[in-house]
């Protein structure tokens, strides 16, 4: 398995998991921060792909406006 393959497993498998926790985590606060998670985790699969424009827009634009939110 080369270490590509790898980052994007655990990315992915980062991505799913914290996106349900965000639907079964009962505190916002927490579900906020899980979602924050995951939009990183996307992020890093737009790095991945080599669309590293998109992945700035996404952490700018999503992650910042959630943490500003909190």
């Amino acid at each position: 398995m080369f270490p590509i393959d790898l980052a994007f497993w655990t990315a992915s498998a980062v991505a799913i998991a914290s996106a349900i926790g965000v639907l079964v985590v009962k505190d916002i606060f927490r579900a906020a921060l899980l979602l924050i998670i995951s939009l990183l985790s996307i992020a890093a699969l737009f790095i991945l792909l080599n669309a590293e424009f998109l992945a700035v827009v996404q952490v700018l634009v999503y992650v910042g406006a959630i943490s500003i939110l909190i």
